[in-house]
């Protein structure tokens, strides 16, 4: 098979990929390798789909960040973002928007989680302990915590 052939195979298979399910540039590129296809079919997919807007890491991060924001600590999500080959200069730009206030609120819905239905006054002390555990275990600071945990 032509390196052009191909090339356009990758680049109908990155269409593919990414009408199902958006994706960071890292993340269909492992797809498309784990598919057979070579390093230089790989690279003429990304740059194709691309050049049409459908890949875009910044868009990706902040996307996720926006969705997810309620629900993880700032730290899990800079975690998981890298994790999907977002690089640093993007997850710097795309935190910008994410305020202390984000923070707060995915730190109360996560001790609302935890504490399931249970009222924090009516807890041991061990019970609170391996709350806060989890808590940290998530991202959160454990002055952030503490201060959470005596509003409620």
């Amino acid at each position: 098979m032509s390196d052009e052939t191909e090339g356009r195979k990758a680049a109908k298979k990155a269409m593919d990929l990414l009408l199902r399910q958006d994706r960071t540039k890292k993340e269909l590129q492992d797809r498309l390798y784990r598919a057979g296809f070579s390093e230089e079919a790989a690279k003429y997919a990304i740059e194709y789909v691309e050049g049409f807007g459908y890949l875009d890491d910044a868009r990706y991060a902040a996307n996720y960040i926006s969705l997810h924001k309620a629900k993880r600590s700032k730290k899990e999500l800079h975690y998981k973002l890298t994790a999907r080959g977002i690089p640093p200069e993007i997850l710097s730009e795309a935190f910008s928007e994410y305020t202390s206030e984000d923070e707060e609120e995915a730190l109360v819905n996560q001790l609302k989680k935890q504490l399931r239905g249970k009222v924090l006054s009516e807890m041991s002390w061990e019970e609170k302990n391996k709350v806060t555990r989890r808590l940290a275990q998530k991202g959160y600071s454990l002055s952030s915590i503490k201060r959470i945990m005596q509003m409620n």
